[in-house]
């Protein structure tokens, strides 16, 4: 299966990585995107765990770079979406998951895990991470 759907143009991926790194310097004072960045999508998880179906494909490539820096989401992953659905650097990573985040939070029903990664198939690829949905899980 060749995915083709939810790809982000490098260079403006690039261009978004110095937009916000420059931001977060001007209005708090330092420069730890990726530290800051993690903060925020770690809060947000800890507040409802399923909403990691927000990050969609981006999910399995943002949660191995949670876990590296001292957030533990579990070990399940899915290694042939996170071959494509990442960045070149982990903040790149970060931001297009981000970016994601948006999209499908303006045009999907929150809590939707299915998503069409190959659009000359139409088959549907379900996100479903057993470490996130169970309620025992903290």
């Amino acid at each position: 299966m060749a995915f083709t759907e939810y790809l982000f143009d490098p260079e403006k991926i690039k261009a978004q990585v110095n937009s916000r790194t420059q931001s977060l310097r001007e209005n708090k004072g330092f420069s730890d995107l990726l530290g800051f960045g993690l903060k925020v999508v770690s809060d947000r998880l800890a507040k409802d765990r399923r909403r990691y179906i927000d990050y969609g494909p981006y999910w399995p490539a943002l949660k191995d770079i949670l876990n590296a820096n001292g957030y533990n989401f579990g070990d399940q992953s899915d290694p042939i979406v996170k071959a494509t659905y990442h960045g070149d650097s982990d903040v790149e990573t970060l931001v297009m998951a981000d970016e994601f985040r948006t999209e499908y939070l303006a045009t999907t029903i929150v809590y939707t895990n299915r998503f069409m990664l190959d659009g000359t198939t139409g088959e549907f690829w379900v996100l479903f991470d057993s470490d996130m949905e169970d309620p025992a899980a903290k």
